[in-house]
């Protein structure tokens, strides 16, 4: 698969930077974001009344900046080898197990869906999940990993009451971190992972819980991995474990981080994503 470099350009002070196309106008980067969850529906995936859901508007909006085409849909039936060959990026947030029925009324998805995804990012697709696509396609519990969230690099493992975290850089010279605030403090609903696949995934930012180790026992432990990404095959693969929030999907780094995710996963060139886990994730962290 051809892979193209997207270009873009900063506004003044902290508002989103806007990308900027270096694509031909009869090219745009072609974008699928499927929101299918099979039980639980976060609200920001939600379509009510015929509206889009909150996050397929903020996306498109950044799509419309970016001179690129977004598909938005709860059809998980259109991942399948030939379809994907129309997208040059796969955008997940989901839940549960994609081949079943759902509440919000997505189509299942086939059932080499998930095969087709995973061969098609080993041919050099690219794939960015936000926080329940590590909560979808789980196997049998004490049973092996499944190749999707082996792919993914973690595995949703639970959350408690929401709080203000920190988002902790741990590597800044990452073009994906190339705008987010060191020590960014987000309130936000914070997953906890299991099954971190530490010999592929490059950790970019930890998440510290702070003063919440005492207040919450789930939290009670190092910082740990919410941004990270690696290689796949030829392919590229970004997990951002936020995104629960309403308006998060408002602030301007988030949005920034969007558009500097997609700028990584996208450019050809060194991947800067060797593993990284065993360097930068404290001990005893889950």
């Amino acid at each position: 698969m051809l892979t193209r470099s997207l270009g873009y350009s900063l506004v003044t002070g902290l508002a989103l930077a806007a990308a900027v196309s270096a694509y031909a106008a009869d090219a745009p980067l072609r974008i699928l974001y499927l929101t299918k969850s099979q039980g639980f529906e976060h609200s920001v995936v939600a379509e009510k009344d015929g509206k889009p859901s909150w996050s397929g508007v903020a996306l498109t909006k950044l799509a419309e900046e970016m001179g690129a085409e977004l598909t938005c849909t709860k059809d998980a039936s259109v991942v399948n080898a030939e379809n994907l060959k129309k997208y040059d990026l796969v955008v997940f947030y989901t839940q549960g197990d994609l081949t079943q029925s759902s509440k919000d009324g997505g189509a299942p998805m086939g059932p080499s869906g998930e095969a087709d995804l995973l061969a098609w990012i080993r041919a050099g697709g690219r794939y960015l999940g936000f926080h329940s696509a590590s909560d979808t396609f789980h196997g049998p519990e004490g049973g092996p990993v499944t190749p999707y969230l082996d792919m993914v690099g973690g595995e949703f493992n639970g959350h408690g009451a929401q709080f203000v975290g920190a988002v902790k850089v741990v590597d800044p010279t990452h073009p994906a971190m190339a705008h987010i605030p060191q020590d960014w403090a987000v309130k936000e609903e914070w997953y906890t992972f299991k099954s971190f696949n530490t010999k592929t995934m490059h950790v970019l930012a930890l998440m510290d819980a702070g003063d919440e180790r005492a207040k919450q026992e789930m939290y009670n432990t190092p910082s740990y991995p919410i941004i990270w990404c690696s290689e796949y095959g030829a392919g590229r693969v970004l997990l951002n474990g936020m995104g629960h929030r309403e308006d998060l999907w408002l602030n301007a780094a988030f949005k920034q981080s969007i558009v500097d995710a997609i700028h990584w996963l996208m450019a050809d060139g060194p991947a800067q994503a060797e593993p990284n886990f065993d360097q930068v994730v404290p001990e005893s962290a889950p």
